[in-house]
């Protein structure tokens, strides 16, 4: 009995050396876990993650209510940052303190929050975290580490951009199963306004050098703040190689891109940008069809953004005959045991090219280029137009690329049909064709203005990548274009006889039967309902035939129109019909 006495008397201390609490979430999971604190540290656990503290790491606590009840907020002494449990309850705030005093030396701050809901304060930096403060309490904090990018909207707003919320700080994706289940909406921009007065320069806090205090706003510097501590735009000791220089056509600059190993910066002298190579989809290399110059597209999700502006594409554009000379910053035991055969140390090539594998090697997608379609002059892509946007239609292995200054791509995976067509009948259309694409999602795109060369080869091309095509074009208009305009001056000439023809029948006798049937007559105007045709019906048929006489051996002699003479003879001839008629009746 005595042994098993003291076996409990073991067990029994070591049960209250751990304090557990249940239904507790970790940052922004939506799955609750339960967080367990003993001496050596503390720990949380839900069913697909596990986060582990040290109790050496732990700088301070504090204690803060949040939207989801209160929140234990945990910082640390090395560069980790900082976690955050949400979910606790008021009553669990004495039993907490208590413990974490006792196994972990620290006390535990309790930070008043701000219920007013105005927009107008001041921040300051606490920890890790940009602090908004309304009447020296807290409204909101945001996390340093999840600022993307910093910049300067107007001369008094500064607008933020966060991370991806897909993905992690240091550019890997986060867990699927917590991604795929959050559907709420996530803040990807906030804007601060910030007037240039004295009273925000002296809250922001200005610069060290005292010579250059005039030059810059408040704006300016609460930028400048940012981008020291969110580190956007400076070369960290951990950058792998960087290029300097380098033309962006999209969004149009001059930056300098340093490559790291989970991230990109461009640094240009308006905007700087942090892109994740997570964001990366696609890589494209295209020759331009002036032969004098290379593309390299970076297709981009989520895109980068100026303002209201959202770029889904980056693309650079190289001069052929530019060389580049770049070695990586990182051993070669190291390359190739992260990269394998995707990077390599050093680089010697076109600029393009050094570039291109630099990107592939780092962000492990594949380049795209086109190969097989050629068109009609051998050129890699088609000149062609979208609406008023003019550009180059790249048809690729499997996709079609047009490239302008928001380029489209449609794989054709999500083609429903390629229909071939042309805007009206006229001559010049003869010449170019129309190019329309039905995408499986509903999204048309109408190519315009392309040489009717192209046809051929590019609807064979298409038809062999299983693309449903349909032709609506006039072959013959495609193959004699000359034969359609003389066809079209013949219409011509012959619309202008059948309108000489009609006004002169109609002005013989109108809707009478006689005239209807007398094709050969012919009266001028000067002859319409003159006297002499009017007394020729009263006349009888010797007088007719006398005055018919008379007029046949006048003309002979005379040189007048041959008109007048069937004129006359045919008017004659009509009254010895209508004397007929008369003597008949």
């Amino acid at each position: 009995m005595t042994r098993n006495s003291r076996v409990t008397l073991h067990l029994q201390p070591s049960s209250k050396c751990i304090k557990s609490f249940e239904k507790i979430y970790h940052n922004l999971d939506p799955i609750p876990g339960i967080l367990r604190l003993q001496q050596g540290g503390l720990g949380w656990k839900s069913q697909n993650n596990l986060v582990t503290i040290s109790a050496e790491d732990i700088s301070h606590m504090q204690w803060m209510r949040v939207a989801r009840n209160f929140q234990l907020k945990i910082g640390f002494k090395s560069d980790r940052h900082r976690e955050v449990f949400d979910g606790l309850v008021r009553d669990d705030f004495e039993r907490l303190s208590k413990t974490v005093k006792e196994f972990y030396g620290v006390s535990i701050e309790t930070r008043e929050i701000s219920f007013k809901g105005w927009n107008w304060g001041k921040t300051e930096y606490r920890g890790e975290d940009l602090s908004f403060q309304v009447s020296g309490r807290t409204m909101f904090d945001i996390p340093v580490h999840k600022i993307a990018n910093s910049n300067i909207a107007s001369k008094t707003e500064v607008s933020l951009e966060f991370i991806d919320p897909t993905a992690s700080a240091q550019g890997e994706p986060t867990d699927s199963s917590s991604s795929s289940s959050r559907k709420a909406d996530e803040l990807v921009e906030m804007r601060f306004y910030i007037p240039n007065s004295e009273k925000s320069r002296e809250i922001i806090g200005e610069k060290e050098d005292d010579n250059d205090q005039e030059e810059h706003s408040a704006a300016q510097l609460f930028h400048d703040q940012i981008k020291d501590k969110a580190e956007i735009g400076q070369v960290s000791g951990d950058g792998l190689v960087v290029f300097n220089d380098i033309l962006v056509v999209t969004p149009r600059g001059r930056y300098e891109i340093d490559m790291y190993p989970t991230f990109i910066r461009l640094r240009g002298k308006t905007y700087d940008y942090k892109i994740l190579y997570s964001s990366i989809r696609r890589l494209f290399v295209l020759p331009k069809t002036d032969e004098m110059h290379v593309l390299l597209v970076v297709a981009l999700d989520p895109p980068i953004r100026q303002g209201q502006t959202k770029y889904p594409y980056i693309t650079m554009q190289f001069p052929t005959n530019e060389e580049l000379d770049a070695t990586i910053n990182m051993e070669e035991s190291e390359i190739s045991e992260k990269y394998g055969d995707r990077l390599q140390k050093h680089y010697d090539a076109p600029a393009y090219e050094v570039v291109a594998q630099v990107f592939r090697g780092l962000s492990g997608k594949d380049i795209t280029t086109p190969k097989t379609f050629k068109s009609y002059n051998n050129q890699p892509a088609i000149k062609c137009n979208v609406k008023a946007n003019q550009g180059d239609l790249y048809v690729m292995e499997k996709s079609l690329l047009f490239m302008t200054k928001q380029p489209i791509y449609i794989p054709f995976n999500d083609i429903q049909s390629a229909q071939f067509s042309r805007v009206g009948g006229a001559i010049s259309s003869s010449r170019t064709f129309d190019l329309r694409v039905v995408q499986r999602s509903g999204t048309e795109n109408v190519f315009s203005g392309i040489n009717r060369e192209e046809h051929e080869p590019l609807e064979e091309y298409l038809s062999s990548r299983k693309i449903k095509t349909k032709n609506s074009l006039n072959e013959n208009m495609i193959g004699a274009p000359l034969q359609a305009a003389v066809d079209s001056d013949s219409d011509m000439d012959d619309g202008d006889k059948s309108a000489r023809k009609q006004p002169t029948a109609t002005a013989g006798g109108g809707e009478d039967e006689e005239s209807e049937e007398d094709e050969d007559f012919q009266a001028s105007s000067s002859d319409e309902g003159s006297p002499s045709e009017s007394d020729s019906e009263d006349e009888d048929d010797d007088g007719d035939a006398k005055m018919s006489t008379a007029k046949n051996s006048k003309d002979k002699d005379s040189d007048g129109p041959p008109k007048k003479k069937a004129r006359k003879q045919s008017a004659s001839g009509a009254d010895e019909d209508d004397a007929i008629q008369v003597e008949s009746d």
